[in-house]
């Protein structure tokens, strides 16, 4: 990894090459354009993400990909770019996590408007596909409603900048301040006001009315952030093995559960700073 990143920073067009062949390898390009970004401003970044998003826009203009996922993929290079450069400029994740969920919801529904043809043809396609599915289960199937459906792009926004924007500072940390952005994880802790809105709007998501409730649980990201850096910090407090976080990110992928404790942890620890509690406990 460190080869790649040392390679991105030679110059412009290293980094847009990567970005380019980014296209086809998950979080690459976000990444690689984060890391731009955090070096060398949007301005930069931004020439970066073109190259990175070429093949997306030659094929959306030559109909071969669904056009509001390639779409949704540009529009994710550009939130990158957003949430990194304010990473660079406040340097707290407290904040860029909060603008990364609420940019990344306004970035879906503009995209929504403002592409609403190309929105339109993927619910017919979705249609299609969950009739048809229907048919070979025997099984009547409801396709998302339009909200729901734009709520999941904002997930795959949200998710696109938040893995990239982490790949982007730890190759930052590799070539400027190795083993800096383990120390950065750790400490990454929302503010009482922040989590004590993402808990709000959380809890509202889980009795609001179905079509919004995908929406509103977008704000579980920055709690469930604060979650993982809290745990990270215990397992290398308590020297315990790393076992235990591969188990913790397993569950993590394969059910909502798991997310849950981890977000009710890093709201707690905005409170409580359970770190804090930890670290006396273990020096007495």
């Amino acid at each position: 990894m460190r080869a790649l990143a040392e390679f991105i920073m030679r110059g412009r067009v290293q980094a847009s090459a990567v970005a380019l062949v980014g296209s086809i390898v998950p979080f690459l390009s976000p990444a690689t354009v984060g890391l731009v970004c955090l070096r060398k401003g949007g301005v930069e970044a931004s020439i970066v993400a073109l190259w990175s998003a070429m093949p997306i826009l030659i094929s959306y203009y030559l109909g071969q990909t669904q056009p509001f996922l390639a779409v949704i993929s540009v529009v994710s290079l550009l939130h990158v770019i957003a949430v990194a450069t304010v990473l660079r400029v406040t340097r707290s994740w407290a904040l860029s996590l909060m603008v990364l969920v609420a940019s990344g919801a306004v970035l879906a529904g503009l995209a929504r408007f403002s592409f609403h043809a190309d929105f339109a043809l993927m619910l017919l396609d979705l249609e299609n596909i969950f009739q048809t599915a229907s048919q070979q289960l025997d099984e009547d199937l409801v396709s998302p409603s339009p909200s729901n459906t734009v709520a999941a792009m904002a997930w795959i926004v949200v998710l696109s900048g938040l893995i990239g924007l982490v790949l982007a500072r730890w190759w930052q940390a590799l070539l400027f301040n190795p083993g800096g952005f383990q120390e950065e994880f750790h400490n990454i802790r929302l503010d009482k006001k922040s989590a004590a809105v993402s808990v709000v709007i959380v809890c509202v998501g889980l009795s609001a009315l179905a079509e919004y409730q995908l929406w509103l649980q977008l704000a579980i990201v920055p709690l469930l952030v604060n979650g993982l850096s809290t745990l990270h910090y215990a397992v290398k407090l308590k020297g315990f093995g790393s076992h235990w976080l591969v188990l913790v990110y397993i569950g993590l992928i394969l059910g909502s559960l798991t997310a849950g404790l981890l977000a009710a942890v890093g709201a707690a620890d905005s409170v409580l700073n359970l770190r804090a509690r930890l670290s006396r406990n273990t020096t007495a």
